[in-house]
């Protein structure tokens, strides 16, 4: 059972999704009890919740991707699931993949270009993004970081 294996009492009112979330919560951060978080998650009768967890797990259990993004209730969530997995493995490697350039950084999300933004240690990927990210805030927050890891240089 996923409440004993992450150490935590089974919740009084299991039938009441915000009882489940903190288990689930819980069973994210325990590597120990994916196999059981999959499995509870499988059967569990909320597709927002399952969306939920199954989108959480994407940046958490890099090897489990593709099995999480598969428990997305429906076509439509599990093209999401699969398109965010995707992107989850362009920020392993903090945007620094093959034929980067403004034309790829167009296909990218604003979640994708905005996290790369705040997060990547690239330099040429936070000057495209300075110079061709989506929005405002990306473009700022890109040419930031770069200014700043120029002058750590």
């Amino acid at each position: 059972m996923l409440a004993e294996c992450v150490g935590m009492p089974v919740p009084v009112g299991m039938h009441d999704e915000h009882e489940r979330w903190p288990l689930y919560q819980q069973a994210m951060g325990s590597p120990e009890c994916r196999e059981q978080l999959m499995a509870t998650v499988a059967v569990d009768p909320d597709p927002v919740l399952v969306m939920a967890v199954a989108l959480a797990m994407l940046g958490i259990d890099r090897a489990g991707r593709d099995r999480w993004a598969a428990l997305a209730p429906d076509e439509h969530g599990r093209a999401y699931a699969t398109r965010r997995a995707a992107e989850h493995a362009v920020l392993d490697v903090n945007g620094d993949v093959p034929e980067l350039g403004p034309e790829l950084i167009a296909t990218w999300t604003d979640w994708l270009q905005r996290t790369l933004s705040e997060v990547s240690t690239v330099p040429e990927v936070l000057r495209l993004l300075a110079e061709h990210g989506r929005t405002k805030r990306i473009r700022g927050t890109a040419a930031g970081r770069g200014h700043a890891l120029r002058r750590q240089r």
